[in-house]
């Protein structure tokens, strides 16, 4: 990787050069997940911050995948999907996905959920590998995206819920760096879709991203609205921050006053308050 200072790649052009590296990591992290599933002794357990048992979340991360591969496909065949894509915040679409893949999928052991894990993974890279980079893609779940943000996401959800996952059952797991590298440009590409309007309606500010050993990018609000693009314009604060940090707080999964204290959120630019701000601005996936 080139140096984040002379990287001005924006997170979709980001996604679109890591596509294949992204696919990759993918498959490795479906492998952890299978085996992370086929050791779960309870598959009922209840899994932190998500009102879901263990093989709740395993049917959901399927459903996930077999969604986005079904998007792929009628894409590759010739159905427009962004023609007419769900209407409704995606953040408020995905609970009514959620109750739909837990009808369609009645499945509970997670050994045999690890089993239709993997082979929609393969339906899903064997369509993701062939798509089309340039198209963009609606999803059930509100969002029209590219291909290689779709596989950004289904990473990050393999590590993020299999961290869930894990920590419920009292098993090991890792997210690396090179993993949080990947998911974060897919990650700032949907931002857009997920600001809390009701606190970002009236601001204008702008923030530079600095993932520490990778990439910078910019997030910028105005009047309700946000764009990620490039770093380039100066910014009125400058956030420094560790790759998994910055990926478990996107994911809502630890608060930042302990990322703060530890040193893996840090604060510059010209209004380094605004810091404080910046999670209260966008809704959690």
């Amino acid at each position: 990787m080139t140096s984040a200072a002379v990287d001005t790649a924006g997170p979709a052009e980001s996604a679109r050069r890591t596509h294949d590296q992204c696919l990759d990591a993918f498959r490795d992290a479906v492998g952890r997940t299978a085996r992370l599933w086929r050791g779960i002794e309870d598959p009922n357990i209840p899994t932190r911050r998500l009102d879901s048992t263990a093989a709740e979340v395993a049917a959901h991360i399927v459903g996930d995948l077999r969604d986005y591969t079904q998007a792929l496909t009628r894409y590759a065949n010739g159905y427009m999907t962004h023609a007419n894509p769900p209407m409704g915040s995606p953040w408020k679409l995905s609970a009514k996905v959620n109750a739909r893949h837990l009808e369609e999928i009645p499945e509970r052991d997670t050994r045999r959920l690890a089993d239709m894990l993997e082979a929609a993974a393969l339906a899903y890279v064997a369509a993701a590998s062939t798509a089309d980079p340039s198209a963009v893609i609606a999803t059930p779940n509100g969002l029209v995206i590219a291909p290689s943000t779709m596989t950004c996401l289904l990473l990050g959800e393999q590590v993020v819920r299999g961290l869930d996952v894990a920590r419920s059952a009292g098993a090991p797991w890792t997210i690396t760096a090179a993993d949080a590298h990947l998911v974060i440009p897919g990650m700032l590409n949907i931002a857009p879709d997920y600001v809390r309007t009701s606190r970002a309606l009236g601001v204008r500010v702008s923030y530079e991203l600095r993932m520490r050993g990778g990439r910078r990018f910019r997030l910028a609000f105005a009047d309700g609205a946000a764009t990620v693009t490039a770093t380039g314009e100066r910014a009125d604060c400058v956030i420094t921050a560790d790759p998994v940090a910055f990926l478990l707080l996107g994911f809502g999964r630890v608060t930042q006053w302990p990322l703060i204290f530890r040193g893996r959120l840090r604060a510059g630019g010209r209004k380094p308050w605004l810091a404080l701000r910046f999670g209260s601005l966008l809704v959690t996936p």
